[in-house]
């Protein structure tokens, strides 16, 4: 199994959600994660203003990336740029 760090988890699953809303099996998808872990992940980002978490039409759960979150998705993708030039992070993660 190949280690993912957090940091590089959190852009994956930020990278997954939309302004318009996304299914936690898309994200889940994306994130090559288990649903319960994303879950706990989302729980934490709602928590934290990265994100919101709604219910559709549909009685679906919905997450869509706030203004915070966009963001915070935007440093840490350049942060994990910068490790990847330092060789801190893996080029693959």
């Amino acid at each position: 199994m190949k280690y993912r760090s957090d940091l590089v988890i959190l852009l994956d699953i930020l990278e997954a959600i939309d302004e318009d809303g996304s299914l936690i099996s898309h994200i889940a998808s994306h994130a090559n994660m288990p649903h319960p872990r994303v879950k706990e992940k989302l729980d934490i980002m709602v928590k934290n203003g990265l994100i919101t978490e709604e219910i559709d039409d549909e009685g679906k759960r919905v997450y869509k990336i706030t203004r915070k979150g966009i963001e915070v998705r935007r440093r840490i993708k350049e942060i994990v740029y910068m490790l990847k030039e330092l060789g801190l992070l893996k080029r693959e993660d």
